[in-house]
C-alpha cells in the first residue's frame, strides 16, 4: 500500500495540475479526472458526485464522511469500478488499488451569484494495470448524478460533465497528453486514437445530431418536397451542408457566438418561410433558391453548435487533438443524415406516386408543406414566448 501511494504521487505530478498528490479533496477539481499512463500501469484521480453513489449516506446529509466511506468501502469501490471502465486497445484494465476520501464541502455562493455550487464529491485515487502497453485508451464513465434536475436557470454543467486529462509518461517525462469532455450524452471517449478514428467518431456524432433534431428534419422535408428533382436535391443539400458547416465550425472554435434564444426561433422561422414559399407557389430559379438555402444553412449551423453547447458537448471539438478534422467529421455525419432523410423521402414519393397514379405530386406536396408550416409556426411561438 505504501509503495502504491508513492507511485501515485510521483505519476500525478506530471498531470494537468502539476502538483504533488496528497490524499485530500483539493487535488482533483470538481468535474475533473486525471489519468496517467506509465507503461502497463495506469494511475487515476477522479472526483465523483456523492449523488451518483447509493447506499452509503447513512445520515442523509448529501455528503459522505470518512466514517460512512469506511463503513461502506467495499460497496462504494464496487460501484466505482463498475462505473469507471478503462480499456486499452479493447481490453479492460484490471484495478489493483483504490482509495476513497471525502471531498471538500461546496462553498455556498454569495447572495445574488448566478452559478450554483458544485455538488458534494468524493475523491477516488486508484491504480490499474494492462496486460500489454495500449496504443488507444478508452474511458467509459457511467456515474452520473442521480440528484434531481437543476432548476431552470441554474448551472448544472459541473454536475453533468467530467473533464478528463490523459497523459502518457515515461521516465518522468510526458510523451503525450490529451484532454476530453465526458457528459451523460457522451459517456465514452477515446484517447491517443489515430485521426481517422476521431473523424469516424464525429461522423457518428453528427449523424445522431441531425437524426435527433426534429426541426432540422422538418426543414429538410419542407425544402425537398417542394420540388422532386435529383439535381435540385443534390444542389440544395450541398449548399445547406457548406453553409451550416461554416457557422458550426466558427462557433465550435469559439470565434462566433450567438444566443440560442435567437437561433432557435430563427430555425423555426426558416421552416415557416420555406413552407410558405411552397404553399404560395412562389417559383424561384435554382441559383436564387441556393442563395436562400445557403443563408438559412448558416442559421442551422449555429443551431447545431447551440445544441451541443446545451448538452455539455460543445468542448468536444475544442478539446479534440484534431479540431479541424473533428469539424469535418461532424459535418460529414450531418450530410449522411441529410442523405438518409432524402432517400427516405424519395422512397415515400415513389410509394405515393403508385397509390395516387394520375394525380401527380401536388396533393401530397401541399399536405407536406402545410404540416411543416404548422409545426414551424408552433415551434416559433413556443420558442419566442
Amino acid at each position: 500500500m505504501r509503495g502504491f501511494c508513492r507511485k501515485l504521487v510521483c505519476t500525478l505530478r506530471w498531470a494537468v495540475w502539476a502538483a504533488p498528490l496528497a490524499l485530500s479533496a483539493h487535488v482533483v477539481e470538481t468535474g475533473h479526472a486525471t489519468v496517467s499512463l506509465s507503461g502497463k500501469q495506469v494511475f487515476v484521480a477522479i472526483s465523483i458526485p456523492v449523488a451518483a453513489l447509493v447506499g452509503a449516506d447513512d445520515n442523509a446529509d448529501g455528503q459522505l464522511d470518512r466514517a460512512e466511506i469506511q463503513a461502506h468501502q467495499a460497496a462504494l469501490i464496487a460501484q466505482v469500478q463498475g462505473g469507471v471502465v478503462l480499456e486499452g486497445d479493447g481490453r479492460k484494465a484490471l484495478w489493483s488499488q483504490m482509495v476513497l476520501t471525502p471531498g471538500q464541502a461546496p462553498d455556498t455562493p454569495p447572495s445574488g451569484a448566478p452559478p450554483a455550487p458544485p455538488p458534494p464529491q468524493i475523491l477516488v485515487v486508484a491504480a490499474a494495470i494492462w496486460e500489454s502497453v495500449p496504443a488507444v485508451v478508452t474511458l467509459d464513465y457511467g456515474l452520473w448524478s442521480r440528484a434531481p434536475v437543476a432548476p431552470l436557470g441554474a448551472s448544472a454543467l459541473a454536475v453533468e460533465t467530467l473533464k478528463v486529462n490523459v497523459s502518457r509518461t515515461q521516465d518522468g517525462k510526458t510523451l503525450a497528453q490529451e484532454v476530453g469532455l465526458l457528459s451523460s450524452r457522451q459517456s465514452r471517449l477515446e484517447f491517443f486514437a489515430p485521426v481517422q478514428r476521431h473523424v469516424a467518431n464525429f461522423v457518428r456524432h453528427g449523424f445522431e445530431h441531425i437524426m435527433g433534431g426534429a426541426d432540422h428534419i422538418v426543414f429538410l422535408v419542407a425544402l425537398l418536397a417542394s420540388g422532386i428533382s435529383v439535381r435540385r436535391w443534390a444542389a440544395l443539400l450541398t449548399a445547406f451542408t457548406v453553409a451550416h458547416g461554416v457557422t458550426f465550425g466558427l462557433a465550435s472554435m469559439g470565434w462566433v457566438s450567438v444566443s440560442a434564444a435567437l437561433v432557435e426561433p430563427a430555425i423555426a422561422a426558416s421552416i415557416v418561410l420555406v413552407s410558405a414559399l411552397h404553399l404560395l407557389r412562389m417559383q424561384m430559379r435554382l441559383q436564387w433558391e441556393l442563395l436562400l438555402v445557403f443563408a438559412l444553412g448558416l442559421v442551422h449551423g449555429l443551431g447545431f453548435a447551440s445544441a451541443m453547447r446545451e448538452e455539455g458537448s460543445s468542448l468536444l471539438i475544442a478539446l479534440s487533438p484534431y479540431p479541424v478534422w473533428s469539424i469535418v467529421g461532424f459535418n460529414l455525419g450531418i450530410e449522411a443524415g441529410q442523405c438518409a432523410v432524402a432517400l427516405a423521402l424519395y422512397a415515400m414519393v415513389q410509394v405515393l406516386r403508385r397509390l395516387f397514379a394520375g394525380q401527380g405530386d401536388a396533393v401530397w406536396q401541399r399536405v407536406a408543406g402545410a404540416l411543416a408550416m404548422a409545426m414551424g409556426a408552433f415551434w416559433l411561438v413556443q420558442r419566442v414566448v
